[in-house]
């Protein structure tokens, strides 16, 4: 596995927003189309159910059409076997009942080509046009007529009832097969329609099912999200207001060590921080603790040799045994491991590097990465503002030429040595023939003589003093909680030091004289500079180029 730039990584919420309507438009394509099948074989069975209606009302106007007739002919045939007169007065009366063939006839005419039986329809209406027009001829069997005619009238009675009569039950017969099929089409229809109805309703349910897992899961993944988010939100304000209240950088050191202790307690983590040269780390912090501080810290000397910092994005190696691993995690005395490496600029330049290892295979999540990187930008941002601020304050309180505190930056420590209660020695130096120095050597020469002096001073001086240029090649230097014998010593330090210095030749020689007072012979810093400046008079006077201690009695001044 290769190691990869954690940011990015993660689909952003408008992705996820157009997955869920793709999957809501799905969704409604499916139910249509799903609708749309279960439809078509309802609709189809509705249609086939009107049909076998149309089927039975036909089949119910040709039964009363066979009936009337059957019922005519039962009515009518007696009589016309006995052929007697009182009978045919009786045949004649009995036409009548036989006019109601016709309407009923037409009816049965008009209905069967609705279901598919025009044929049919032509064959009954042609028989019983045949069958009226031979009732109406049984009007011939009235009294007198002779036996040939009523032969004949009787004979095409019977024929067209025949006729009538086979048609019908052959119309019948046809009915009952397209009902009998109608009614299995409809049946199977509504069958097939149960089954899809069936199957869409499953359907629907898997649709349902999936579109509320696949929404219950987004919904906690958001609010996964936003619980994240807002334990993010809180850690990062509660380490911006630690990291408010640092005045020192190690104090940012210790609030981001206790911050990733509490944020990532499971992996160990350091932050190196390069040094002023930029060529060499030092460790800032570490979470570790015991022996394990000692193995698992890593290896890598230089911010040049560091591949996060080389590449200038996080990396994150999830075993030391890859192929593509950082080379500083192999070979470790804690054995295999995985690390997550965080870049850590400040001022723009990337200067250090957060380190964190957990156990093999098992690499910091995108959270503990996040976390790291979260924790390691604040922390840089913080340490770049106190930088800033100590060398806008360096420059605030330091003499452009030498370096040295200026005057203004010396009365403030006075001040406090003062609130404080705290004693101290001071003394007034001067460069010895500094204004001959200048015309014989030139402006450039002076101020390298200044330089130059001004360097031995900060190096002779102890770690507690203070050295300030007061004014043109005058100094004054501070010395808290000290003797005027140990000060005696310490400027002696710095005159043989300067000699030494000198002997390089890069600057014409000088020499210097300094008076010295201490803060207990007098009630203020102006009186002590002014007894100083006196000791430091009796000094040039006295030959230049030594110490005079300023004493209770002003004529009483020892030479060193």
């Amino acid at each position: 596995m290769s190691p990869s730039h954690v940011r990015g990584a993660n689909p952003g919420r408008l992705r996820a927003d157009v997955r869920v309507w793709l999957y809501c438009a799905l969704g409604l394509v499916v139910i249509a189309v799903s609708a749309a099948v279960s439809l078509r074989p309802l609709s189809s069975g509705q249609s086939e159910v009107r049909q076998v209606r149309r089927d039975n009302l036909a089949q119910q106007q040709l039964s009363d059409l066979r009936t009337t007739v059957a019922e005519f002919q039962v009515f009518v045939e007696p009589r016309l076997a006995r052929l007697a007169p009182a009978s045919l007065d009786d045949v004649t009366n009995g036409a009548l009942l036989g006019s109601a063939v016709s309407p009923k006839a037409d009816a049965v005419v008009k209905a069967l080509p609705a279901i598919g039986l025009a044929g049919t329809a032509r064959d009954i209406a042609a028989a019983g046009s045949a069958f009226t027009k031979a009732i109406s001829q049984l009007s011939v069997l009235a009294p007198g007529r002779p036996s040939a005619a009523v032969t004949t009238a009787i004979n095409g009675e019977r024929t067209a009832f025949a006729r009538i009569w086979a048609t019908t039950g052959s119309a019948a017969a046809q009915l009952r097969q397209a009902r009998d099929l109608d009614l299995r089409q409809g049946l199977g229809h509504l069958d097939g329609g149960k089954q899809t109805v069936l199957a869409v309703d499953a359907l629907a349910a898997v649709i349902t099912v999936l579109a509320g897992v696949v929404l219950g899961r987004r919904s906690q993944r958001r609010e996964r999200l936003e619980r994240a988010h807002a334990r993010r939100a809180a850690y990062e304000t509660t380490l911006q207001q630690a990291l408010d209240m640092s005045r020192a950088e190690p104090d940012v050191y210790e609030v981001v060590g206790g911050a990733l202790h509490e944020s990532v307690p499971h992996l160990q983590v350091e932050m190196l921080v390069a040094d002023s040269s930029r060529a060499h780390f030092n460790r800032a912090l570490s979470t570790a603790n015991g022996t394990s501080e000692q193995h698992s810290g890593c290896g890598v000397v230089s911010p040049l040799d560091c591949p996060a910092i080389a590449r200038g994005h996080t990396l994150v190696f999830p075993s030391s045994r890859a192929l593509d691993a950082c080379p500083y995690l192999k070979d470790r005395v804690t054995g295999e491991c995985s690390a997550a490496c965080v870049p850590v600029s400040i001022a723009g330049k990337n200067v250090g590097v957060t380190h964190a290892t957990a156990a093999d295979r098992e690499p910091p999540t995108d959270q503990d990465v996040e976390d790291l990187e979260l924790t390691s930008r604040r922390a840089s941002d913080r340490i770049a503002m106190l930088r800033a601020f100590e060398k806008s304050e360096s420059q605030a309180r330091s003499d452009p030429l030498t370096g040295l505190w200026n005057r203004r930056s010396l009365e403030n420590r006075v001040r406090d040595l003062q609130r404080e209660g705290t004693p101290y020695a001071l003394a007034y130096g001067d460069l010895d023939h500094f204004k001959d120095l200048n015309d014989t050597h030139g402006h450039e020469a002076g101020d390298q003589a200044l330089r130059l002096f001004s360097r031995v001073l900060r190096d002779a001086i102890r770690p507690g003093d203070i050295a300030s240029r007061y004014g043109g090649e005058e100094f004054v230097i501070l010395l808290p909680d000290c003797s005027t014998q140990t000060a005696t010593n310490v400027l002696e330090r710095v005159r043989e030091r300067l000699a030494i210095a000198l002997t390089a030749g890069r600057v014409p020689s000088f020499t210097v004289s300094f008076g010295l007072a201490s803060s207990v012979d007098a009630d203020t810093f102006d009186e002590v500079v002014a007894i100083a400046d006196r000791a430091l008079f009796a000094a040039k006077a006295a030959g230049r180029n030594r110490v005079v201690v300023a004493v209770d009695s002003p004529e009483t001044q020892t030479a060193s």
